[in-house]
């Protein structure tokens, strides 16, 4: 069955860091802080975040808005990041000021995956005034452990912190505290289409307080689900004239959305402040987000392709400058090359953007002057060949291996199971698949090569292919125009807008 495109929206998203090269920290993650909070990026003041945070301090939920500044410095493998906090709420008479400086030590495994251990740089400055009451803060712990699986279009994170904060009551350094104890578990994923981040926190508050009499203790507990991520939706604008060269375009929007739910139990109080055995619970949920930026696509020209079942799917890759030229001279029912795909699918996955708030700081290196030989990785394309740059980056990134030989077969038409079998591979997402080798729901499942069959399943998994009328999934079968045009249009709309269900939606249950 052909799925309607006609006004189809993508929801797609961006930014992040770069694959097989020193692996910049992923640019999503870390941008809300991890003291519970959550932020978007101011678009005019580089390296500061519009922020929000809720303060439990006092047993009662209290929203702080403010900004957040982030500025980190990588060198040889060490970053080091700030983190300025300023919040407040003028209502409940609440100030915030906060400073964090962490240092990130990264090393790079055997089989290419990134492990990140952060601890704090020194002990960190911390004032919480809550209606003329301070709380400062006076011990501090953190830790973080995280560790970066980066594959052809995607790096993959996963990690877990752990933070202990003691603050004193009072301006005389009472022995009255607050200990607040946070542990979090982190999952985000970085690539050019979408990123994402989710923190699930529990907080543990613990008051101690010993002047005035009476020794007064009390706690609560609070379970939280913040995330954060940048999207872009494209959508079709009709012209109203008619005297206009073209009857419409695509305009690309792009924005960043954060969001926080959060449930707390704390005990109610009495009308002099006193802490009973009732428990009360709070619930809410937090978001925010930035301004609107629009970008206008090509427009091509596909006149000649006026109703047809993938004109949508065409007309953005053309205006994406996804396809390559123009679009006068498209053809939906030309066979397409192994070297033609190879460009396009690269074109589509992009490389990794880096972390904007990091600053790299590089030790000059002597150069030789010799001028290097480009050897390519295969006998029959080679540098100065149409699209060799495309074929020599996806063998770089375990894209493609060749047909076997020492070749790639660049004119050679490619199979949809050679199609499938390489977007798999640039999602990095195989595993997905039964191990060794698993059966498809395709009726055609034994016509599928090995080397295939995992990939054919993730993808049908994933939504990025179905099954013809008759269930098959023809391995065989040559892709054409309309064929490789309708397969990226749905590996970007996958990569944009499925992946931020799995890692936002069904965590925080949109």
């Amino acid at each position: 069955m052909k799925k309607n495109y006609k006004k189809a929206i993508i929801a797609v998203m961006l930014l992040v860091s770069v694959i097989l090269m020193p692996v910049e920290v992923l640019a999503v993650e870390g941008n809300m802080g991890f003291s519970g909070g959550i932020s978007v990026e101011e678009p005019i003041e580089k390296n500061e975040y519009h922020y929000t945070e809720m303060c439990f301090l006092t047993g009662e939920p209290v929203k702080l808005t403010g900004t957040l500044t982030i500025k980190k410095t990588d060198k040889n493998d060490v970053v080091t990041s700030t983190y300025t906090y300023r919040a407040s709420n003028a209502e409940s008479n609440v100030t915030l000021n906060r400073v964090v400086i962490y240092i990130t030590e990264r090393q790079t495994k055997i089989n290419g995956q990134i492990t990140e251990a952060t601890r704090l740089s020194r002990m960190p400055t911390e004032i919480i005034n809550v209606g003329g009451q301070t709380y400062r803060l006076i011990k501090s712990n953190f830790t973080q452990s995280t560790i970066t699986d980066p594959k052809a279009a995607i790096n993959f994170q996963t990690g877990e912190f752990l933070e202990e904060k003691v603050y004193s009551i009072g301006a005389n350094q009472s022995n009255d505290t607050v200990t607040v104890t946070t542990t979090g578990r982190t999952y985000a994923y970085d690539q050019f289409w979408s990123n994402t981040e989710t923190q699930r926190l529990n907080v543990l508050v613990e008051t101690e307080k010993h002047s005035g009499g009476k020794p007064e203790k009390w706690g609560g507990a609070v379970d939280m689900v913040i995330s954060s991520a940048t999207m872009h939706q494209i959508e079709y604008v009709e012209n109203e004239p008619f005297q206009i060269s073209f009857s419409g375009g695509y305009v690309q929007k792009k924005w960043t959305e954060s969001t926080m739910d959060y449930t707390a139990r704390f005990p109610e109080f009495d009308k002099n402040g006193n802490p009973t055995d009732v428990l009360k619970t709070y619930t809410g949920t937090e978001s925010l987000s930035n301004p609107i930026s629009l970008t206008r696509l090509m427009v091509p020209d596909i006149k000649h392709l006026n109703g047809h079942w993938a004109e949508e799917p065409i007309s953005i890759l053309f205006g994406l400058e996804i396809l390559p030229g123009t679009g006068e001279d498209f053809k939906v029912d030309r066979y397409i090359t192994r070297r033609e795909f190879v460009y396009v699918l690269m074109n589509a996955i992009k490389d990794i953007p880096t972390d904007p708030d990091v600053r790299v700081s590089t030790v000059a290196r002597r150069t030789s002057s010799k001028k290097q030989v480009d050897i390519s990785p295969f006998n029959d394309i080679g540098a100065g060949d149409l699209y060799y740059e495309e074929v020599k980056s996806a063998y770089q990134k375990g894209i493609t291996a060749g047909n076997g030989k020492g070749r790639f077969g660049p004119n050679d038409y490619v199979t949809k199971a050679e199609a499938i079998k390489m977007i798999v591979s640039a999602l990095g997402l195989e595993n997905l698949a039964a191990y060794p080798y698993t059966s498809t729901p395709f009726t055609d499942n034994d016509l599928i090569p090995a080397y295939a069959r995992n990939a054919a399943s993730v993808a049908y998994t994933l939504g990025i292919i179905e099954a013809d009328y008759m269930g098959r999934f023809n391995p065989s079968s040559r892709l054409t125009g309309e064929n490789l045009s309708v397969l990226i249009f749905d590996l970007i709309e996958y990569m944009g807008d499925e992946l931020i269900k799995d890692y936002r939606d069904r965590m925080i249950d949109f």
